[in-house]
């Protein structure tokens, strides 16, 4: 979404709405450098090339990150595709039950949606339950906004092709970034350490991949970018649709200079005087994958007419029904 005009974008609101395009927005003038990370999911079919968004989903990508530089997802297969919907892999068990060992919240913003294809997106098995697993779409499926976290998109044509050839049992041979992947590390090492900790207790023999602390003198440069980033992507954000404040600091601003006042308080206060405390989001998190077995009614529609079948969805599902079909959990 980094490469279409300003212009472009604009009229692509005015046409769409409510879509993910706020990166075409950016893309004129400033460009986002440090946003700017990119994924390639390397597979048996073929690489798949992803935008990440990092000031969408931070603790999202940071995890997946965090996996992939591991070698978490070398070698799973994709064990779940459903053709014109989507494609389902990072099961370390391959069979729609396993994950990493801990959970991670959902992270939802109104720019980020399934409205576009191509979408890269955590699986779950409930509101707060993502892991590992993570799914592509096919098509739009507009139905998935609000229950599965968005984190990535693709960057062209060529790529949502291959998602589309994917089969059972295709494998992911690697994952590969471009950008400052330790930057956005570093933002979250509290979460990231424990993260690992599990792993290392699940998975020994997955690779290491060391994790700096934010204090480190070589991200003070990039964190006063990264902040002035974030501010002209909220002030073109909301100059799109009212007038901007700048009294107002958003909660992403927010998170991320918390994130660096905490770590430059901590490291300036005498060892002795330091309590020893865990981050409390940690502490919370579930230390073992949650197995959720239901039936769903799905309803599908092709050229015989409807048909409703019940499919069994287990740990970290996506949920193939139609707006129309979908009931409250």
């Amino acid at each position: 979404m980094k490469k279409i005009s300003l212009i472009s974008a604009l009229l692509l609101l005015l046409v769409l709405g409510g879509c993910s395009s706020i990166r075409r927005a950016m893309k004129a003038g400033e460009v986002a450098k440090i946003n700017n990370i990119k994924a390639t999911i390397v597979t048996t079919q073929g690489d798949i090339n992803f935008y990440l968004y990092p000031e969408a989903a931070p603790i999202t990508v940071a995890n997946f990150i965090n996996l992939s530089k591991r070698g978490f997802y070398d070698n799973l297969k994709f064990h779940r595709v459903v053709d014109n919907f989507m494609a389902q892999g990072g099961d370390p068990l391959e069979t729609g039950l396993g994950g990493p060992g801990y959970q991670i919240e959902d992270e939802f913003v109104e720019w980020l949606d399934f409205y576009q294809t191509g979408m890269l997106a955590m699986a779950n098995a409930g509101p707060n339950t993502g892991g590992s697993q993570f799914f592509m779409t096919m098509y739009a499926a507009d139905w998935l906004n609000q229950k599965h976290t968005v984190f990535g998109e693709v960057i062209s044509d060529a790529d949502l092709g291959v998602i589309r050839k994917l089969e059972i049992g295709d494998r992911i041979k690697e994952i590969r970034f471009e950008g400052d992947i330790d930057f956005f590390l570093a933002l979250e090492k509290d979460r990231v350490d424990f993260w690992n900790e599990t792993l290392d207790r699940n998975f020994p023999d997955l690779k290491k991949y060391p994790v700096k602390d934010i204090t480190d003198p070589v991200f003070t440069e990039t964190y006063t970018n990264y902040k002035d980033e974030l501010v002209r992507i909220q002030e073109k954000k909301l100059k799109t649709a009212k007038p901007y404040d700048p009294k107002f600091i958003p909660a992403w601003i927010r998170y991320i200079d918390n994130k660096y006042t905490a770590a430059k308080k901590k490291e300036e206060t005498p060892p002795s005087e330091r309590l020893e405390e865990r981050d409390e989001d940690n502490l919370s998190v579930i230390a073992a994958s949650v197995t959720v077995t239901e039936t769903e009614d799905i309803t599908r529609e092709d050229d015989k007419g409807t048909v409703t079948e019940d499919i069994t969805t287990e740990s970290a599902p996506v949920t193939e029904e139609k707006p129309e079909d979908s009931e409250a959990n």
